[in-house]
């Protein structure tokens, strides 16, 4: 039977003919599934694939480590000509010594698919060794996910740091990390970390404190001052990165390690992007965030401030400077108006809830009074009612449309305001801003009932009539939303945009606008994003440009057809029952140290201050390393 047959609704195999390949034969993974064209040699794909597993063994169990070693050279055997019968029962017996006796799932589950060939194809493998003739080795291609890996938009290769950090390798751990990114550390402290919502562990006791695990490692290397360790050739040539946040950092970073030499324009007469100017000092220490960029810049990249697109310098002016691409990357710095009566007047004590967070953290003067009221549910809304705390204001309300379940932002960062002192006030919306003499002085409010799902799987804020009400305020911050500024591409009408103007349009694949030449990613290309899918973003965008530049065209790597193939398939089912005898429940996580409520609210120093050594070395070892291994056969040539 064919893949097609199998899965062909749910995957487009075709998708692997555009890196070259041709049609798909076969396919075998961790769930044992085995996915056959009947033509397919059985013997040789047990070969191929419990070599690749061998490769996974990290060598601190027996079972795995000799039990796939062997069980790789039973198969060569049987491919050779030189096995017996007895040889089957033996690999038979070392694929379940291996399943029952490892210490971590590469091999509580690797052999599923070498145990079904031999139990479902018995004869074709008996055949193999009584007619003594050699099989050659068939044209396939494997790779390994993990379930935190597939669910980190990043792809970073979460369980090999995880071991490096559980064995006190602090600094390679943090060299694996920086493969993936490099923001290691401002990961550790800032992602909403979608890996741990993929950790197997929670199908056991409870997720693994991945984030928490990154910025250990980082802490205790970064003020080392250690230098890069790459060996970079460069080839001389330019491209353009304009913003410097995680997308344009990223970019420039794997762009300067194939060889090429970035230029950053940055409109801000500081690097980071949003990180520098949006996310709080409390959460992201300046230090740390200077110590994280200049790690990267010190690979090569140059850079340049105060550069703003479309006013000091234009696209047009880089090409002519001999610059062979540009990558735009500028954020989403402007705050989203929702037009509120009274918002347009230019009254004092109105902020954007983007231009406030940016206002203070370049130190200009803010004047917000003794209440504030914020609306919004977003993070932004969040870290602006926890800044305004900070600033000493008496009386910090956020004001919410819908329930506190529905917010957008962390519930963490939600419980964490209210411990500090912030006023949740949800099922409420601000439908006017009440002014005196040019200035805020309260907000008109109306209550809200909750009604069907609407398009974003959220029950929709219905008005009820007869419920308005005023709140008097010195300020009033709207943070609902953040987008773009586009003003740039006023001269640039090749370059199209979508969602009334909010995004830029490009291939989602090669990340390339309709102007040769010129890629996007980050927020412009899709709307806010996190950290860690800004980075992705610009590592995706680095590989194209580094093929449009080298080729003038564009092809799928192996590792895009396997994300694709691991996205389409599944990788971490939230059902599955997980009984290891090696990894028994009641082992929860470990909690980080925070600085406490009544020491923190006057000053912007950091809250969350990690893991102990203790307790990072504890967690390290909670982790199963879920490593899952597929591999993808392909039709021979007749």
């Amino acid at each position: 039977m064919k893949i097609i047959d199998k899965i062909g609704s749910k995957l487009d195999v075709s998708y692997f003919k555009k890196s070259g390949h041709a049609d798909i034969s076969s396919i075998l993974n961790w769930k044992g599934v085995v996915l056959l064209d009947d033509r397919d040699n059985k013997v040789d794909l047990a070969r191929c694939y419990m070599q690749e597993l061998q490769k996974l063994s990290c060598g601190v169990c027996t079972p795995c480590m000799i039990g796939t070693s062997v069980a790789s050279d039973i198969l060569e055997h049987i491919c050779n000509g030189q096995a017996i019968l007895k040889d089957l029962d033996r690999l038979r017996n070392q694929c379940d010594w291996i399943l029952s006796s490892s210490k971590c799932t590469v091999g509580n589950m690797g052999p599923l698919a070498v145990t079904e060939l031999i139990d479902d194809f018995k004869q074709d493998f008996e055949n193999a060794i009584i007619s003594k003739e050699f099989i050659p080795r068939g044209n396939y291609i494997a790779h390994s996910t993990a379930p935190c890996i597939n669910g980190c938009p990043s792809k970073l290769d979460i369980p090999d740091w995880i071991e490096r950090v559980r064995d006190g390798r602090f600094e390679d751990a943090l060299e694996s990390a920086r493969r993936s990114t490099p923001l290691p550390g401002i990961l550790g402290r800032t992602c909403f970390h979608p890996c741990q919502d993929n950790c197997r562990r929670a199908n056991v006791d409870g997720t693994i404190q991945i984030c928490l695990i990154r910025r250990f490692a980082a802490d205790s290397v970064f003020y080392s001052d250690i230098k890069p360790k790459f060996a970079i050739k460069s080839n001389g040539i330019k491209v353009a990165i304009i913003g410097s946040g995680p997308a344009g950092l990223s970019c420039a970073y794997y762009l300067r390690l194939m060889g090429y030499k970035p230029v950053i324009f940055e409109a801000l007469p500081v690097l980071g992007g949003m990180m520098t100017v949006g996310i709080p000092k409390y959460r992201l220490p300046q230090e740390f965030l200077d110590k994280e960029i200049g790690y990267t810049l010190s690979t090569g990249i140059d850079y340049k401030l105060n550069q703003r697109l479309g006013t000091d310098f234009t696209i047009q002016d880089l090409f002519e400077q001999d610059f062979k691409t540009v990558f735009i990357a500028v954020g989403a710095h402007r705050g989203q108006n929702i037009g509120l009566p009274g918002s347009d007047d230019d009254l004092k004590g109105f902020y954007d809830g983007v231009k406030f967070l940016r206002d203070v953290a370049l130190g200009n003067k803010i004047d917000i009074g003794n209440k504030v009221i914020i609306e919004g549910g977003g993070n932004v809304a969040v870290d602006c009612c926890r800044t305004a705390i900070r600033l000493g204001c008496k009386e910090v309300v956020v004001v919410y449309r819908r329930s506190k379940e529905q917010m957008p932002a962390a519930l963490y960062e939600i419980d964490t305001a209210v411990k500090e002192g912030v006023r949740f006030d949800f099922l409420t919306n601000p439908v006017s801003i009440i002014q005196e003499n040019g200035a805020v002085k309260g907000v008109e409010c109306i209550r809200i009932k909750l009604g069907s799902i609407d398009k974003s799987g959220r029950r929709s804020p219905i008005e009820m009539p007869g419920t308005n009400f005023d709140m008097e305020c010195d300020s009033f911050i709207m943070a609902v939303g953040q987008v773009p500024d586009l003003d740039f591409l006023k001269d640039l009408p090749q370059i199209k945009t979508a969602n009334r103007d909010r995004i830029i349009v490009a291939d989602k694949f090669t990340h390339m606008t309709d102007m040769p030449g010129v890629f996007v990613g980050g927020d412009i290309l899709t709307g806010p994003l996190s950290i860690v899918d800004s980075n992705r973003d610009g590592k995706n965008a680095a590989r194209r440009m580094d093929q449009y530049i080298r080729t003038g065209t564009f092809e799928p790597t192996d590792d895009c057809l396997f994300e694709y193939l691991f996205e389409e398939i599944g990788v971490y089912d939230k059902k599955e029952v997980i009984d290891y005898t090696d990894f028994p429940n009641g082992n929860p996580a470990a909690k980080q140290v925070e600085e406490p409520v009544e020491t923190r609210i006057d000053n912007f120093k950091e809250v969350d201050k990690g893991l102990t050594s203790d307790d990072v070395i504890y967690e390290a070892t909670r982790c199963m390393r879920c490593y899952f291994l597929m591999l993808v056969k392909f039709e021979e040539e007749s």
